[in-house]
């Protein structure tokens, strides 16, 4: 009962002003010292602008393009990436897949138990995650390769 009350008393100001709207009248009735209006804003002088960059900067230049051994070398690092993340995958959904079996009641073995999913839930998304961000980073890289005329060996 005492827990209802203080809960009724901290919520009450939320409901009860919580709803107000204010206007663009009601700006009239606060007075802020010091605070700036829109007819002094009005009365300052213009800001002065720069015609020309005081220092002039270089034209620009296209980058050279990227030859192929470089998008071979990206490709290979995100696939070896993808490789590891997916066995790390693998490897967790196998022993989801023990713990929720007959075995898993074994108290001699020191393999995952009942509940086991629950635990490493996140794990096992966070995982999937990483799996498909790296597969549309392979896709895009090997687009641009494609793109840049670079032919990329997916094997």
């Amino acid at each position: 009962m005492k827990v209802s009350v203080v809960v009724a008393g901290l919520v009450w100001p939320v409901l009860a002003f919580g709803q107000q709207l204010y206007t663009n009248a009601d700006l009239a009735k606060f007075d802020v010292p010091g605070a700036y209006t829109n007819e002094d804003l009005r009365r300052l002088p213009p800001l002065a602008v720069q015609g020309a960059p005081a220092v002039p900067t270089p034209p620009y230049t296209a980058p050279a393009p990227a030859e192929g051994a470089s998008y071979q070398a990206n490709y290979d690092n995100l696939k070896l990436t993808r490789m590891a993340l997916a066995g790390e995958l693998d490897f967790e959904l196998n022993r989801i897949a023990f713990s929720e079996s007959a075995f898993a009641g074994n108290t001699s073995e020191i393999e995952p138990r009942l509940g086991y999913r629950s635990r490493v839930s996140s794990l096992v998304l966070e995982l999937k995650k990483r799996v498909a961000l790296l597969d549309q980073q392979m896709d895009d890289l090997a687009g641009l390769a494609r793109r840049a005329g670079v032919a990329i060996d997916p094997r």
